[in-house]
């Protein structure tokens, strides 16, 4: 078959990578670079050239990336483990409750005092409940109704459990409260602590680039088209399906949408037949989050002894992310700067992503979504079509449409384990 796919994120490019020894593929992307969230950004401190993730970075070798990883090895893409510290302050800096409260072997004495001792030991007991949580996979509990149900004191939810969580989402309170709690607690469960020591997390040396690029070279027959902004999907008489790029047609017998759901929706909702499945889309709504590269050192902790590589600082309607690689030995920082009034200073970079806000109703339009998949020639990919708000759902999302048309895959076949 000939098969359009518009996307260029991670969910595109596996779909090309498990299509293309059995399809004609093309793969049409509106930006100038591949990747999508996958996106290293290069920088210069003091001289010093740095590549940084600017978005997707956290993952680890752990169930919950196991296609993902499976990916990497199938590409030969190494992988470094670091531990991920994590400390929350207020937004000024102060009361810094360390994770865990010691730094080479030293204690962080702002988080042995006995208010943080309290939450700490509160808030491990929160994580031991999480993985039968997460099991039984239940999308139509919100956070709030969760942490309700837990029986939680209201001074550990308001000071501690509450910021923590909010801070991977920079959102308002009032909107993350109706977030499905099976996806705000995805990213604890998936990887949890032992004992003292903090969870281990995964890099690529030199930035998720690595992976992109990997990918992007392992493509032996599919052909990919950068700053190509698809401007219309139609079909003709006989049922064939056209792309439109720049007032140029392309003729293809299925059509792969491995894009957000508002864009997927845009193009799909002209076709009649497809008005069930662009009702669906319709659901998913979306919010714009800036982040920062930066060398300000006003968004961490004023205690340097705890600084961690995942930073919250709080207050009292929002929370944001300021992450630090001990690592390098320098003083760069990656924050969500959504809220903040105004930039930080020395200011590197910037980039604004899109996010789905995963509520509810977010898991019901997915669960309704999958009966339609690959009807009338049209097939959707994205992180949204499958589980969690995570870069392995992408690469599920496109394994599921390589399922649908490319079932003997060997690449498939090596991706599922």
């Amino acid at each position: 078959m000939r098969i359009g796919i518009i996307g260029g994120g991670a969910a595109g490019l596996v779909c090309a990578w498990l299509l293309e020894q059995h399809h004609e593929v093309t793969l049409f992307e509106k930006d100038d670079r591949l990747g999508g969230h996958a996106h290293t950004v290069d920088i210069e401190v003091g001289g010093r050239p740095l590549g940084v993730d600017a978005g997707f970075q956290f993952f680890a070798r752990s169930a919950g990336y196991a296609t993902f990883n499976r990916l990497l090895d199938e590409l030969a893409v190494p992988r470094e483990t670091y531990p991920a510290t994590l400390t929350v302050s207020r937004a000024d800096g102060s009361r810094a409750v360390a994770m865990p409260p010691f730094r080479r072997g030293r204690p962080v004495w702002s988080s042995l005092t006995p208010r943080a001792i309290i939450h700490l030991a509160r808030f491990r007991a929160f994580l031991s409940r999480l993985p039968a949580f997460l099991a039984e996979h239940d999308t139509s509990v919100t956070i709030a109704e969760y942490v309700e149900r837990e029986r939680l004191p209201r001074a550990f939810v308001d000071d501690f459990l509450f910021p923590l969580l909010l801070a991977f989402w920079c959102v308002d309170l009032a909107e993350f409260r109706r977030f499905a709690a099976y996806n705000a607690l995805y990213y604890l469960g998936a990887n949890l602590p032992r004992g003292l020591r903090p969870p281990a997390q995964s890099e690529i040396p030199g930035g998720l680039r690595g992976y992109v690029d990997a990918l992007v070279a392992s493509l032996e027959r599919a052909s990919l088209h950068t700053s190509s902004d698809v401007g219309s999907v139609t079909r003709d008489a006989d049922g064939t399906l056209f792309v439109e790029v720049a007032g140029t047609r392309q003729a293809f017998d299925h059509v792969v949408l491995a894009c957000d759901a508002r864009t997927a929706h845009d193009l799909l909702a002209p076709l009649p037949e497809l008005a069930e499945l662009t009702a669906q889309l319709a659901r998913f709504r979306y919010f714009d989050t800036t982040i920062a590269i930066h060398g300000d050192r006003r968004l961490m902790p004023r205690d340097r002894s705890a600084w961690s590589v995942v930073n919250v600082r709080t207050d009292a309607s929002h929370s944001a992310l300021s992450i630090w690689s001990p690592s390098r030995g320098i003083d760069v920082f990656k924050s969500w700067v959504t809220f903040d009034d105004e930039l930080p200073q020395p200011l590197y970079a910037t980039a604004t992503y899109r996010h789905g806000l995963i509520d509810t109703e977010y898991f019901d339009a997915q669960r309704r979504l999958r009966p339609l998949q690959g009807r009338h020639g049209i097939s959707l990919a994205g992180l949204y079509t499958a589980d969690a708000d995570s870069h392995e759902s992408a690469i599920l999302s496109a394994v599921a449409v390589a399922e649908r048309l490319a079932p003997e895959s060997p690449r498939l076949a090596r991706l599922r384990g």
